[in-house]
């Protein structure tokens, strides 16, 4: 019995230490529920009245992949935004960052050979290269 306790607090470990793992689930789920989009309504109590507010937004494509993600304030401004592009493979190629004005502030590109990511680079609000990752596989 022990050892079934020991497994299950390892599964969670890795699942809450790699989100990638638990979000792969939650893609295929997107894709086969059909869901384009996704909305997140955060409901605030002040003075025994309701403030309602979209707080976070997304949008996905039929292999569900996320496209798009908004973060709202409370007045209803963009706070951050994301947009992703993928190649035919279903890898994520492209993530682009805008700040509430809609202004670059990041850019990852990440690129494959062979289905394995090989390289990443990540690029600041005037195209400048800031830092760069290479992956080796042996």
């Amino acid at each position: 019995m022990e050892t079934k306790h020991q497994l299950a607090l390892v599964v969670l470990i890795i699942l809450f230490t790699c989100p990638s793992l638990a979000f792969a689930q939650k893609k295929k789920e997107i894709r086969e529920a059909g869901i384009k989009q996704k909305v997140e309504w955060r409901y605030k109590y002040q003075n025994e009245k309701e403030i309602k507010y979209k707080e976070y937004e997304a949008q996905f494509d039929k292999q569900g992949n996320i496209l798009m993600e908004k973060n709202y304030d409370e007045k209803g401004n963009t706070v951050k935004h994301i947009e992703y592009k993928y190649d035919g493979e279903g890898n994520e190629i492209l993530q682009t960052t805008f700040n509430s004005k809609g202004e670059v502030l990041e850019r990852v590109e990440t690129t494959y050979s062979n289905g394995f990511k090989v390289e990443k680079k990540v690029y600041g609000p005037y195209g400048k290269l800031k830092s760069r990752k290479v992956f080796e596989y042996k």
